[in-house]
């Protein structure tokens, strides 16, 4: 996969209007095409009352990729598509941190 194949992965994210993260491979090809490896998910969750907004991270090639929206529906009677926000797709790198734990 070449840089212009994963701005054109980028592109048809965004520009699908995807209404949750769950719903890009059924809606985006190119994504699917590409057979992305989930690295991450659920990162950065935005709790709202009836559902939570979360960013999932995928390697796609030697690069990251970011889909940020809507990851999980608390309410039975809301769809994802309820909540009217859109997965934004966007390119992401690779941050180490320190985290500390409590000694044995």
């Amino acid at each position: 996969m070449n840089r212009e194949e994963f701005e054109a992965i980028i592109k048809e994210v965004n520009d699908a209007k995807v209404c949750g993260i769950p719903y890009v491979e059924d809606e985006c090809e190119l994504f699917v095409a590409a057979k992305p490896k989930l690295l991450q998910e659920n990162m950065d969750v935005d709790r709202h009352r009836w559902y939570e907004i979360s960013t999932s991270v995928y390697a796609v090639g030697e690069w990251f990729l970011g889909l940020t929206g809507v990851s999980n529906v608390f309410s039975e009677t809301m769809g994802f598509d309820d909540c009217c926000v859109d997965t934004v797709a966007c390119e992401m790198q690779e941050f180490a941190s320190v985290t500390y734990r409590p000694k044995r």
